[in-house]
């Protein structure tokens, strides 16, 4: 009995790619192809969803693009995805937002903070950004993922999410200039 414990500890220790000694950042110690379960804060950008995974510090550079594993895109890497009430209500939160002001060109700021619990096989480049030469005058390449510029290492090709939580934020005061005032 403490044998097969112990080695369902050690199997889900590898399986859900644990972080390195002293950090409890999942992204540390990720290696390309490892099941991940995360819990991360949501973020919307123009082309991208990611996340920051709670437990890492907030940097550019802790971010993972979310792609939902069936994906017609991904080709041979596509997966099943769990569409249940928690992929529903996730994608309520996430999808509300406050109006644009007329005439304004955009998506809208979020109505909701949301965060929640995601697992998926995690994808890791080897790095983010422009790639140089080895003299590191000349830019040979782009590496990474995100849009219009890669920004991360990381893409989690999500196969479900659970524990969705979510608080109404303020709207952001539009910032509108006062109209300059002509002398008589």
């Amino acid at each position: 009995m403490h044998g097969r414990l112990l080695l369902t500890i050690f199997w889900s220790a590898a399986l859900f790619g644990q972080a390195k000694e002293g950090s409890s950042c999942v992204l540390d110690s990720a290696k390309d192809g490892d099941l991940i379960k995360v819990r991360g804060e949501v973020f919307l950008t123009g082309h991208d969803t990611f996340i920051r995974p709670v437990d890492c510090p907030d940097s550019p550079t802790n971010r993972a693009i979310v792609v939902w594993a069936d994906d017609p895109s991904l080709g041979t890497d596509k997966a099943s995805v769990r569409r249940d009430a928690q992929f529903s209500e996730f994608n309520r939160f996430v999808n509300a937002a406050f109006p644009l002001p007329p005439n304004a060109v955009g998506v809208g700021q979020p109505r909701y903070q949301v965060h929640a619990d995601f697992e998926g096989r995690l994808q890791v480049a080897k790095a983010a950004g422009l790639k140089r030469d080895p003299e590191g005058k000349k830019v040979i390449g782009i590496e990474g993922l995100g849009h219009p510029m890669p920004f991360t290492r990381f893409r989690l090709l999500a196969s479900g999410v659970s524990k969705v939580d979510s608080k109404e934020q303020q709207r952001i005061a539009e910032q509108t200039p006062e109209p300059a005032k002509r002398s008589p």
